[in-house]
């Protein structure tokens, strides 16, 4: 009887104490929470968003000069970012959400790319006579001896290191949890709508320079930061699915817990923004990329609402409507002016394409000529009557494959398959696949594939893509319907 009353009492005291005595314990599972939430942030994983998140809000901003200099810049800064990306894989595993260290599959790809660079740069004239590609009169020539077999090999290591910068933010990026990729889209949806509005607002000033720094290089067509419009456009058609749907993602957790409302404002006027923009650049393929990117992902959203939010789909559909009728009064003209006509560069580009098919030899396009040849090797057969200075093939496809050869073309192809492998529809992938299919038709026809700015945005989606998705299927009912259902299931059990 004296045991009972005296477990009695001290529950009577607890319930007493109640606000105090229990919120002791509750304090201490926050404060033990809060210290694993500050130890995820500064683990491995928040050390990769860091990286990640400086690289995408500053490179496009380095883009207003595409000089030799400038890209060597953005290509050192692009490498110091992915180093310290590749930093969190070393982190210990205790320590925050661990990233794994890089797999065999992915070393074997960047083993097989670094072999080929490195006997491309090594001086040695028998690989350079071997594969070089080189005319017979240069071997002649009393003042020039090739010694590489990359006609170029300082631009071959630059691309070299690029690429290496690339691969690794691809991989440590596709292992990063949803709130972590979801800071990275916003990131990245900012930093889009920073480039339209800073393009517009210029563009109606007529600003002569950029940033007060570079001067611009047409003050008649929006191009924000880039050096011109047609790059500035296929960043855009890249990331103009996602600014829309962005404020959709349930990973985006600061723009999930605004009000139904100010999402359907967000996500329409963000897209009516970027869309005028792009449609301001007055860049046709730019255009048309970002046209075919989101034409996409209205299909795939409105396809797939059986498996997406069923919010999701209108505010999309407001969003591109906007976007038509901003990009009608503010700069469609220009744009349909200009596919009224077909200037000489345009023919021009055909014309490169076929003497590169049809004047270099097949050796070359098998093994390559290294990163950054191809200015040098289309020097060698560039018809008398094709004028300028071509640095860049104007299609990267064919620009890759002359330059990495079957190499090249076996990670495209490994890409592609794995992308295909794991395809998934859900709100996050949709706007991933849409503006990787924006940039795939801008590579057709220009050379957005080597600005760093856009490369890094490519490689994260590519990098999240290439990974498994959760198999956990998003509701198209909401959960209040759930709940009637239910009801109606017990009622039925109920009453027979």
């Amino acid at each position: 009887m004296t045991a009972m009353s005296t477990d009695q009492t001290h529950r009577l005291d607890d319930l007493l104490d109640g606000p105090q005595g229990l919120e002791q314990p509750r304090r201490r599972r926050r404060a033990s929470g809060d210290s694993r939430g500050w130890r995820s942030v500064v683990g491995p994983q928040g050390l990769a968003t860091l990286s990640f998140a400086v690289l995408i809000l500053s490179l496009p901003l380095m883009m207003g000069n595409r000089t030799p200099m400038t890209l060597t810049a953005t290509a050192l800064w692009l490498v110091i970012g992915a180093a310290m990306a590749w930093g969190s894989t070393l982190w210990p595993s205790s320590q925050g959400q661990p990233v794994r260290p890089i797999s065999g599959p992915w070393w074997a790809v960047i083993a097989a790319i670094s072999t080929i660079s490195l006997l491309q740069v090594l001086p040695v004239e028998a690989l350079a006579r071997a594969f070089g590609p080189y005319p017979e009169a240069l071997w002649t020539h009393p003042e020039f001896n090739p010694s590489t077999w990359s006609p170029n090999p300082g631009a071959t290591a630059r691309g070299w290191a690029v690429f290496m910068a690339l691969a690794v933010m691809a991989w440590v990026g596709g292992q990063l949890t949803p709130r972590f990729r979801g800071t990275l889209w916003l990131m990245i949806s900012v930093m889009a709508l920073f480039q339209a509005l800073y393009g517009l607002v210029s563009h109606a000033a007529g600003n002569p320079s950029i940033l007060g720094i570079w001067d611009r290089h047409s003050t008649e067509f929006v191009h924000g930061t880039f050096s011109n419009r047609n790059l500035f456009a296929g960043y855009l058609s890249l990331t103009w699915p996602l600014v829309v749907s962005v404020w959709w993602i349930k990973e985006v957790t600061i723009l999930k817990r605004l009000p139904t409302e100010l999402r359907v404002a967000g996500s329409m006027i963000s897209g009516a923004v970027v869309g005028a923009a792009l449609m301001g650049s007055a860049s046709r393929l730019g255009a048309m990329a970002g046209l075919i990117g989101m034409l996409s992902a209205l299909i795939l959203w409105t396809r797939y609402r059986g498996v997406l939010k069923g919010g999701v789909v209108w505010p999309v559909w407001l969003a591109a409507f906007a976007a038509f009728l901003l990009a009608t009064w503010y700069g469609l003209a220009p744009i349909t002016g200009r596919l009224a006509m077909t200037s000489s560069v345009d023919s021009m580009r055909f014309e490169v394409w076929a003497a590169m098919l049809t004047d270099i030899e097949l050796t070359h396009w098998l093994l390559g000529v290294g990163f950054g040849g191809f200015e040098a090797v289309f020097k060698s057969v560039q018809p008398g009557h094709i004028g300028g200075w071509w640095d860049y093939a104007h299609n990267d496809l064919l620009q890759w494959l002359l330059e990495l050869g079957l190499i090249g073309a076996m990670v495209l192809l490994l890409v592609l398959v794995t992308l295909i492998k794991h395809a998934a529809m859900n709100t996050e992938r949709i706007p991933l696949y849409t503006g990787l299919l924006g940039l795939a038709v801008v590579g057709l026809g220009d050379f957005s594939w080597h600005m760093p700015g856009t490369q890094i945005v490519a490689a994260l989606y590519i990098g999240v893509l290439m990974r498994p998705a959760s198999r956990k299927k998003e509701s198209s009912q909401p959960a209040r319907s759930k709940r009637r259902v239910k009801r109606r299931r017990r009622r039925k059990e109920e009453f027979g």
